[in-house]
């Protein structure tokens, strides 16, 4: 057995750019859904299918978190262009922001970006920080007031890959319904939880009727989600970070659906990232003083050798979009499933031409027993 140590090379494979999806389908629930089983079978079924593939009494855990409207658009006196994306609140400032900027040798300490409607950026602080150096920048409008101007004059921050003018992301912009679950209730993330796009009303509903349970968690998605892995040895990568909270009702559903020995099933990275970054504090801390509280998390999941599989404290499938080459999504994959089944399913799904990433298709992975 192959006992060296996996590096930013293993997780590469060829993306035919004609899959990776630019729009979202007309209908959320007509995507494509692979399934992986434990045994390590494959099965190619639809998403509407989705209750037929999910034992009775299972719980659906789901990110609320919401998409904020938060790339900001300006231009400088002599007519150049400059870009905020917002990233996250400052703990208790409602109008300062951590933000990622471009360019960002124009933004410097002390700058005021008037973005019009009456809201004026003020660069307070450039970080260099050990993942990407960001900026701290206040707002004169007050928090209420601030989301308010956001949601009127605000962008959708689309992912890199999907390509849109300016113009097409806009206020007025489709994104601004679709690239948002149906669920979506916390404001806070700059991308969306994708495995959760693909849930409908109806879809909600057919659950329901098949006796699956559901709840939320929040994790709101951070600006680095996008980030690449830039160094070949995985251990110096350092992850973004983000905030992420867990109520007491959805543990008690969690804690009720283990002892029953249900099975439970993550929608999406972001909301496994969540319960695995509780489960390390809990582990720590213990329960009861984390419930409810928001906290902040930096975890880095990925397989350092081949045979490595994690076993994460609740779950026992993973709902999941198909992710970039070299992204850590991919390495958390093939952290749950292992390295060679990970390999197995993207060789399948790109062989069956699904649709990749954000806006594509979807997979239910049942983790290895």
């Amino acid at each position: 057995m192959d006992q060296s140590p996996l590096n930013l090379e293993d997780f590469r494979y060829d993306l035919p750019d004609h899959l990776i999806a630019q729009t979202p389908l007309s209908d959320r629930s007509g995507s494509r859904l692979l399934i992986h089983h434990t045994d390590g079978q494959l099965q190619h079924s639809m998403f509407r299918h989705l209750p037929e593939h999910l034992p009775k009494g299972t719980l659906l855990l789901y990110n609320d978190s919401r998409v904020l409207p938060g790339r900001l658009l300006a231009q400088t006196q002599h007519g150049g262009r400059l870009e905020l994306m917002l990233m996250r609140p400052l703990s208790g400032q409602g109008n300062r922001w951590e933000a990622l900027g471009r360019p960002l040798r124009k933004l410097h300490e002390g700058l005021s970006i008037p973005l019009g409607a009456g809201c004026v950026a003020t660069v307070e602080r450039r970080i260099q920080d050990a993942a990407q150096p960001y900026l701290e920048v206040s707002f004169n409008l007050e928090h209420e007031a601030f989301y308010d101007w956001m949601e009127k004059e605000g962008y959708i921050p689309l992912p890199p890959y999907i390509a849109r003018p300016d113009a097409l992301s806009a206020p007025s912009s489709p994104d601004r319904d679709r690239y948002q679950t149906i669920y979506a209730n916390e404001k806070g993330s700059v991308a969306a939880p994708t495995a959760g796009l693909h849930f409908d009303d109806r879809m909600w509903q057919a659950l329901r009727e098949a006796g699956v349970e559901t709840a939320p968690v929040t994790l709101h998605v951070g600006g680095g989600t996008f980030l690449p892995v830039k160094s070949n040895e995985l251990d110096a990568h350092v992850m973004h970070r983000e905030t992420y909270r867990l109520s007491r009702h959805s543990f008690a559903a969690i804690e009720k659906a283990l002892a029953e020995k249900r099975p439970i099933v993550a929608v999406g990275t972001t909301t496994l990232r969540c319960l695995e970054s509780f489960a390390v504090r809990m582990r720590e801390e213990g329960a009861a003083a984390l419930l409810d509280q928001w906290q902040e998390t930096q975890l880095f999941l990925y397989p350092r050798h081949r045979q490595d599989i994690h076993r994460p404290w609740a779950i026992s499938g993973l709902m999941t979009n198909f992710h970039q080459p070299e992204s850590s999504l991919l390495m958390l994959v093939s952290a749950l499933v292992g390295y060679e089944a990970m390999q197995d399913i993207y060789r399948n799904a790109v062989a069956q031409e699904y649709r990749f990433l954000s806006y594509g298709d979807t997979s239910l992975l049942w983790l290895p027993n």
